[in-house]
């Protein structure tokens, strides 16, 4: 019977991590704690593929990204996968390492979120060894050797808010948006998509003066900087829920009742739309990343045709729906 190698998220695994990833960059014996778990069985099932499954670091998005990977592996004796994560978002190092250990390790098949292009070297040499890389979440262009992605289409989400806001404001209001990170398509797109929306429409669009990095303080201090050039702020939109959780509660300290959007769907957000905090955000589902980017990966290490791009939707949410998106799906 199958067993699967099970990440264990606690102080002493982070010290692990830590260890194994730190100013070296060295994976050491391994950049994870793994453990057997199921039958108690002390091997995988014969013939069943060696997935590594490699998130940034342990936070609510890609846990439910775990989560899903392991309900799908529950229901497919075809895999065996290990789960892999570092402890920030912006550890290189670490990430460079768990690729490089996956592909020592003999691992047929890797999903990743990957943290940058900084990482794409060990990826083109893992791939160059014969490793199916599916890249789940984000994309990166420049990574030419990947299977596949699974991820939210970023260009129709855009969209998506950009005629929901469209639908909700008038000629002559003002709305603010605050970017991610500038320069990321996928952020890109979602600022790209409100603004084409309202052209044309009279309503008044300023830009924040700096970037939020999808980061909830740098979020509240552009936020401050809306409201300080534009005191009769209508809206504001973000291309990451935890600045525009951040923009609400700074709105809301001042005694502005302002319209606040995000997106990414973070439970937060949904619950900030339930107390009438926030107008709306766009939901991704990380479960659909994970369990059909794990299916991509099997399929492809299988010699089976493999989609490019595998669209995992977006969903508009808003308090008629908020209710359905406090936990990710």
């Amino acid at each position: 019977m199958r067993t699967r190698h099970v990440l264990v998220i606690s102080a002493a695994a982070l010290a692990l991590v830590t260890a194994g990833c730190g100013s070296s960059g060295s994976a050491g014996s391994s950049s994870t704690t793994s453990a057997a778990a199921g039958s108690g069985s002390a091997s995988a099932t014969a013939g069943a593929v060696k997935v590594a499954f490699i998130t940034k670091f342990p936070v609510a998005f890609y846990s439910a990204m775990v989560d899903s990977a392991k309900a799908w592996a529950a229901k497919n004796p075809g895999a065996d996968i290990t789960y892999f994560n570092c402890k920030s978002p912006s550890d290189v190092q670490c990430q460079t390492a768990q690729i490089e250990d996956a592909v020592t390790k003999g691992y047929q098949a890797m999903v990743i979120t990957p943290m940058g292009p900084e990482v794409i070297p060990a990826m083109n040499a893992a791939a160059d060894k014969g490793v199916k890389i599916v890249l789940a979440d984000n994309d990166l262009a420049d990574f030419t050797k990947k299977v596949s992605v699974a991820a939210t289409d970023n260009v129709k989400g855009g969209q998506a808010a950009g005629a929901y806001v469209k639908s909700i404001l008038k000629s002559g209001d003002t709305i603010g948006l605050m970017e991610g990170v500038r320069g990321v398509p996928a952020l890109d797109a979602r600022i790209k998509g409100v603004k084409d929306a309202l052209q044309g429409t009279g309503v008044n669009v300023i830009i924040g003066g700096a970037e939020t990095k999808c980061d909830a303080a740098q979020g509240a201090t552009v936020a401050e900087d809306l409201l300080t050039r534009s005191p009769n702020l209508t809206a504001i939109y973000s291309a990451c829920d935890d600045p525009a959780i951040s923009a609400a509660k700074v709105a809301k300290e001042k005694g502005k009742k302002i319209i606040v959007m995000g997106y990414d769907g973070l439970p937060d957000a949904a619950k900030a739309i339930q107390a009438g905090d926030m107008k709306a955000t766009i939901a991704q589902f990380p479960g659909k990343m994970a369990s059909l980017g794990v299916a991509a990966a099997v399929k492809a290490v299988q010699g089976g045709t493999v989609e490019p791009l595998i669209d995992t939707g977006t969903q508009l949410v808003t308090k008629d729906n908020a209710a359905g998106f406090v936990n990710f799906q």
